[in-house]
C-alpha cells in the first residue's frame, strides 16, 4: 500500500497501479507512480504529492466498515486498561469491523495472538478483509457466538463489545487467566449496571468505568480556543480484573 498526500489531500492506493491516477490536482503517470516507492511525485500540473507508506493510523481511517466501530479514544483507552504486551494472547469478543482486533494486534506483535469471535457472517468477512488490509498475521478471525467458542490455551487478556455481555461472564471466566483484565463496552448505564452484578458474582472484580471525551481545539496566528463540536459520549469502559484467591 502507498499513502498519497499533500496540505489538502491523503488516500492510500495500491503499491502498483495498472492506470493513471486521475486527481483533482491532475494526473500521476502509473509509470511514475510504480518505480516510487516513498518521495515526492508531480501531477501533469505541477502539483506535488508525497508518496510513502502508510502508518497504523492512516490505514486505520481506510478500514471496511460494517458496524459502528469503537472509536480510536475508546481503543487506545480500552488497550491501556488492559495492560497489552509484546506477546499478550487477546480475545475479542464482537469483533465487529475488527477496528479494535487490528489495534490490540498492533501492539502485541508477531509474538503475540489476537481471537477475534464474530458471530455475524458478513462481519466476519469484514474482519478478515481488514486483517489482510494492514498485513497482520497474528489475528485469528472465528465465525461463531462466544458461547460456542473454545480454547485450549488461556487469554492475558479479553474486551467484550456486545448487546448482553452479562450472558457469557461464565464464559468469559473459563478462558482468562486468573490475575489478569477484562474489559467491557457497554453504551447504555442499564448495561453498565447489569454486568457489575453478573461478573461480580463470576470471580470479577470491577476496578474501574470511565466515559471518555474528546474535544479537539482550533490552534492557528489568529485563534487559540476549543471547538464547538467534540467526541461525547460512545460507550462506558468498564474495567474488570479476574481475582480468584479464595479456592
Amino acid at each position: 500500500m502507498k499513502l498519497l498526500i499533500n496540505e489538502d489531500f491523503k488516500k492510500i492506493y495500491p503499491d502498483k497501479i495498472t492506470n493513471d491516477l486521475n486527481i483533482s490536482e491532475g494526473v500521476i503517470k502509473k509509470e511514475e507512480y510504480n518505480k516510487i516507492k516513498e518521495g515526492l511525485i508531480m501531477t501533469h500540473k505541477g502539483k506535488n504529492f508525497l508518496l510513502k507508506n502508510p502508518d497504523f493510523k492512516d490505514l486505520m481511517f481506510s478500514i471496511k466498515r460494517g458496524p459502528q466501530i469503537i472509536t480510536l479514544k475508546d481503543a487506545g483507552f480500552i488497550a491501556s486498561q488492559l495492560g497489552l504486551m509484546q506477546g499478550f494472547r487477546v480475545l475479542d469478543c464482537g469483533g465487529g469491523s475488527g477496528a479494535i482486533s487490528c489495534f490490540f494486534a498492533n501492539i502485541v506483535g508477531s509474538k503475540g495472538e489476537v481471537v477475534s469471535v464474530e458471530k455475524n457472517d458478513k462481519f466476519f468477512e469484514i474482519i478478515k478483509s481488514n486483517a489482510d488490509l494492514f498485513g497482520f498475521k497474528n489475528i485469528k478471525v472465528i465465525n461463531k457466538d462466544l458461547s460456542d467458542y473454545s480454547s485450549k490455551k488461556l487469554f492475558d487478556a479479553i474486551n467484550l463489545d456486545l448487546p448482553n455481555p452479562w450472558d457469557y461472564s461464565s464464559k468469559v471466566n473459563g478462558l482468562l487467566k486468573n490475575g489478569s483484565r477484562l474489559t467491557v463496552y457497554v453504551p447504555n448505564t442499564t448495561q453498565l449496571t447489569h454486568s457489575q452484578l453478573e461478573f461480580s458474582t463470576k470471580g470479577f472484580k470491577l476496578e474501574h468505568v470511565f466515559e471518555l471525551m474528546l474535544r479537539e481545539w482550533d490552534v492557528n496566528d489568529l485563534v487559540c480556543h476549543p471547538k464547538f463540536d467534540m467526541l461525547g459520549h460512545t460507550g462506558f469502559v468498564m474495567c474488570f480484573r479476574k481475582l480468584e484467591v479464595n479456592k
